[in-house]
């Protein structure tokens, strides 16, 4: 019989593929509470719609429909800067509000938003990004492939 649980989520054979969504999860939150004194509040992934994927940390309770407001706003400013094409694709977008800065950039089909105190440094959120995309790796493939169908 085949293994149970082979190929889920890029989790190894014999667990399940909540345990692979379980570690991805561990890992933001980890990422959030080692970046705290960097001013980092929370990591929210999305679907394009807004809908929720993953939140680190776990704990933070988000109004579902501003995530969907936040999501669409950034959807729509990349899709118009992609219009003028000198500036080449949007790799992100930062938005500086009166209480916190707000990291936006696509990891499609996810969103990723890094939210992070007003005064945090901007520049360490930009690096962050990247360890952020790469823990999303296993999570993009599974929602990709599950995706790709509508």
């Amino acid at each position: 019989p085949p293994e149970r649980g082979a190929g889920l989520a890029g989790a190894p054979p014999g667990r399940g593929a909540m345990s692979g969504i379980v570690t991805v999860q561990t890992a933001l939150t980890q990422l959030c509470k080692q970046n705290n004194s960097n001013g980092l509040r929370s990591i929210t992934v999305t679907d394009r719609d807004g809908i929720v994927v993953l939140r680190a940390p776990e704990s933070v309770i988000d109004d579902q429909n501003a995530d969907q407001i936040l999501t669409t706003i950034f959807s729509l400013t990349t899709e118009q800067t992609s219009k003028i094409q000198e500036l080449g694709q949007a790799n992100f977008i930062m938005t500086m509000y009166d209480n916190c800065i707000c990291l936006q950039a696509n990891h499609l089909p996810l969103v990723i938003r890094m939210i992070a105190a007003k005064g945090a440094n901007a520049g360490a959120l930009i690096e962050l990004l990247p360890q952020v995309k790469a823990v999303l790796g296993p999570t993009k493939d599974v929602i990709t492939r599950e995706t790709e169908n509508y």
